[in-house]
């Protein structure tokens, strides 16, 4: 009879250890979220998606085994800020998992913002960048930050800009110096991508503005040592 209250106690004391055990293991793992336009989803010159920075990061994280769940379903190629803006303040459900826009976000440990690229470079082709242009998307870019940071209190990473088509080097430092200020504001982190421009190697095709797969996953190792 005691032997057997023995083993009982033996499996019992397994079962709830190893509950604990993934409990905690649950507990360490990311869901990241990534919210943008075509550069967040690693689009390439030849109008398709390729792999981006995001899904870079999420096979880093999958094989250091911290990764929950990836959802970049709010990532849309020539997404506009005011766009998603819009989609914040209707609360869009995803496309593929039908759950709104701010439950996904507020599920996030990490969330990724790229977004201003694909509206700035298409801008540049139908005239000059405007100091209205650039002022108008910061102001939506503040209201996307103040709109989740009234429901979302963890890990933002902003990703920076860089030229593109008649968006000069200028327009792009400009832009990314109020957006570090920005991200200071609203307490999120702030990664610098304008030097990848320079470097050729990053690029397949100079026609388009979208960088390679090189270039992404050189993002992506950035962003695992901001965030492990």
């Amino acid at each position: 009879m005691k032997r057997r209250y023995k083993l009982l106690l033996i499996i019992v004391s397994g079962i709830i250890i190893t509950i604990i055990i993934n409990s905690i293991t649950l507990k360490n793992k990311i869901t990241l979220v990534s919210l943008g336009d075509g550069f967040s989803l690693g689009m390439t010159p030849y109008n398709v998606a390729g792999s981006s920075f995001n899904d870079y990061l999420k096979e880093i994280l999958d094989e250091n085994n911290k990764l929950d769940e990836y959802n970049n379903e709010f990532s849309q190629a020539h997404l506009k800020i005011h766009e998603l803006n819009e989609i914040l303040e209707d609360n869009t459900l995803g496309k593929f998992t039908r759950i709104p826009i701010k439950q996904t976000i507020a599920k996030a440990e990490i969330l990724t913002i790229s977004i201003g690229l694909d509206e700035l470079a298409d801008a540049s082709l139908e005239g000059n960048i405007t100091i209205d242009i650039l002022e108008n998307y910061l102001k939506e870019y503040n209201n996307l930050l103040e709109t989740i940071r009234n429901f979302y209190d963890k890990k933002i990473i902003i990703i920076g800009l860089y030229p593109a088509y008649n968006f000069d080097r200028n327009d792009a430092i400009e832009v990314n110096n109020s957006l570090k200020k920005l991200a200071g504001e609203f307490n999120s982190q702030f990664l610098d991508i304008l030097p990848f421009y320079l470097n050729n190697e990053y690029f397949l095709d100079k026609t388009s503005y979208y960088m390679n797969y090189k270039a992404h996953e050189k993002i992506a190792t950035l962003l695992e040592e901001m965030i492990l």
